[in-house]
């Protein structure tokens, strides 16, 4: 019989939202008439009988009364787009709200809220109505009295205790025989909040002909004139209250049957974006960042538009998790006036668990980025993979058209790790031949910039499984040794000039010194591209955001000037500089130091502006000056 009962849980959703795929769960979009277009792959509330441009006020209960009036069902639910029930009733985990609170929802958390289709069927067709939990008020007075569910309306700025007063006097005029349960009700310290709920047929059909009708008329008396958005939103708190006193109604009713379920609370219900080009013979570039690092990622989009050409399109896409709306949208400002520049910013973070990646300070979970990018955008056959510690000097189309010759990858040589090979360093030949499998050490190369052929590489590995294998081993470069890895020869190797490093520099020692050990033709190569360089990379600790005068820094300085982040980032060195030259200093020996100019220029030497061995020494000295005082 439970398979033959016609369930319909509403999902109900005012922007695009991850809703898990199960034919109990129907996504609804609430506020259809107020919007630009109507959400795709959901109901919409401005179809049939409706009142959806009531949504503002309303809330979800336009969705309430659309299925009401439209749809066809034997059991009527309702969730939000961040709220659903646990259909395990023993599953405690409050947060203090009632909340079972989650990140994100994946196929663990459905497994734990048991939202399988037969469990949540057995479990609502035993019941004709299924509440949320109740929440528990803390022990805290209101206006003198303990918070109960009364005093508790109006305790926020948005909420005004008179509108409640108004919709119990409605109430007690058309249903007096609710009085004393209402009564019982505001006085009692348990609610059942958020509008959500499973109702048999006949059982919603009562509540909403009895819930609209004294909303109807509770809207005629309630001035909104001057209410805030939020305070607009008064019918959808005022419904709250009253569907807490209709299931105090169904509770005491003779033949109901009652049951209470725990909420959830879910922090991110960002949809799986699947990406589509947005020029049809564009020039695909992705990036990856966060929101720390906005600016230099800024300064790197200025340089790809500065070097564009103005008969190409250039399709840019931003991966990221927390990059906020604020530089987002700087960003996107930055190219405002360039009709053959797109920039795209993808949420990735539902694709990834950051806690099962290593990362380090000069390594974030955003490198990762890359292995995802086959699932995210099955419409692209080909794209750029750009790091944004970069700034290009040269029009990156023509990196793009660059013919991979059937290889899965373009890349340039990793010339820093060839160098250490020769040198003897770090054990990378035998780490590259046994650990990675390569066929010779030499054939490493340096992921920052890539030329990836989307359609080989699907065909090759899917994204999971590179995932998996950037997650199965303590990896010394991390996802670019997966894929040297995966793409082991198939490589087609760009010419250094796409992805110059810099030279950092410290006391007795350079990358430089690395370098040049590399083999010959290598080196002369690299030596070339230093003096044209198309892309330079600022690989390694030493940024030019960080030291003004680091090799390279004029390319980057140059490019900050066009972009909208220039005072800022002007600031910031000002400050690198002001930290090196103005510490009021009091131990003995830091004060000969800064007054003897000889010794400082020594110090200078010894620990030069940037450096690490500077950083270390002024943390040194400022604990001491702490404990000097």
């Amino acid at each position: 019989m439970n398979q033959k009962n016609n369930i319909k849980i509403y999902v109900v959703c005012h922007k695009p939202s991850y809703v898990p795929s199960n034919p109990l769960l129907y996504p609804i979009q609430v506020g259809t008439a107020l919007a630009e277009e109507p959400l795709e792959g959901m109901l919409h509330d401005n179809e049939g009988y409706n009142i959806s441009e009531k949504n503002k006020s309303y809330c979800e209960l336009t969705a309430q009364f659309w299925a009401w009036k439209n749809d066809e069902a034997d059991y009527y639910g309702f969730f939000h787009y961040r709220r659903y029930f646990s259909f395990d009733p023993e599953l405690n985990r409050d947060d203090g709200w009632g909340n079972i609170a989650y990140d994100r929802i994946s196929k663990e958390v459905i497994d734990e809220l048991k939202l399988q289709p037969e469990v949540m069927r057995n479990i609502i067709t035993k019941y004709d109505v299924i509440s949320v939990k109740g929440r528990h008020y803390p022990r805290i007075k209101e206006d003198g009295v303990l918070l109960d569910v009364y005093h508790e309306y109006g305790s926020v700025p948005f909420q005004h205790r008179q509108d409640l007063d108004i919709t119990l006097q409605v109430l007690e005029e058309k249903y007096p025989e609710f009085k004393e349960i209402a009564q019982g009700y505001m006085n009692s310290f348990v609610a059942h909040e958020c509008n959500m709920f499973i109702m048999k047929r006949e059982v919603y059909h009562a509540y909403c002909e009895w819930l609209f009708d004294i909303l109807f008329e509770v809207e005629k008396r309630i001035d909104t004139t001057w209410y805030s958005v939020e305070e607009y939103r008064v019918m959808g708190y005022l419904a709250e209250r009253l569907c807490g006193i209709y299931y105090m109604y169904l509770k005491q009713k003779e033949g109901i049957r009652t049951f209470e379920l725990p909420k959830t609370l879910f922090h991110d219900t960002t949809p799986k974006l699947v990406l589509n080009p947005v020029f049809e013979e564009g020039i695909p570039i992705v990036l990856s960042a966060n929101n720390k690092f906005a600016p230099y990622l800024d300064v790197m989009i200025q340089s790809i538009i500065a070097n564009a050409n103005s008969t190409r399109q250039y399709d840019i896409i931003v991966l990221f998790n927390d990059i906020s709306e604020k530089n987002q949208n700087l960003i996107i400002w930055g190219a405002r006036n360039h009709s053959n520049i797109s920039i795209r910013f993808i949420r990735v973070c539902e694709y990834f668990d950051n806690d099962k990646f290593f990362v380090d300070q000069h390594l974030s979970v955003e490198t990762y980025y890359r292995l995802i990018i086959p699932e995210i955008m099955p419409g692209y056959s080909k794209i750029l993979y750009l790091d944004c510690d970069m700034v290009a000097d040269h029009d990156v189309a023509e990196l793009y058209d660059m013919d991979l010759e059937g290889c899965l990858i373009g890349a340039a040589k990793d010339i820093d790790v060839a160098g250490q090979i020769n040198l003897k360093q770090n054990n990378w030949d035998r780490y590259a031949v046994e650990e990675l499998k390569l066929d010779s050490p030499y054939d490493y190369f340096q992921a920052g910039v890539l030329i990836l052929d989307l359609e080989q590489l699907r065909r090759t590995i899917s994204s999971e499984e590179m995932i998996r294998m950037a997650v199965s081993h303590s990896w010394r470069c991390h996802d670019q040794d997966v894929l040297n890895m995966i793409c082991k020869g198939r490589v087609h190797y760009i010419p250094q000039k796409w992805n110059t490093l810099m030279d950092w520099q410290e006391p007795g020692r350079s990358r430089m010194q690395i370098l040049k050990m590399a083999p010959r033709k290598l080196y002369e190569e690299y030596t070339a591209a230093r003096k044209q360089p198309y892309i330079i990379h600022f690989a390694g600790y030493q940024k030019p955001w960080n030291v003004a005068n680091c090799d390279f820094a004029e390319y980057f300085w140059e490019y900050v000037k066009i972009s909208v982040y220039y005072p800022s980032l002007l600031r910031r060195i000002q400050r690198c500089f002001g930290n090196e030259t103005n510490c009021s200093v009091q131990a003995p020996v830091m004060v000969r130091i800064e007054r003897d100019p000889m010794i400082r220029q020594v110090a200078n030497k010894v620990l030069p502006f940037g450096s690490r061995r500077r950083e270390w020494v002024k943390k040194v000295y400022r604990k001491f000056k702490g404990l000097a005082k």
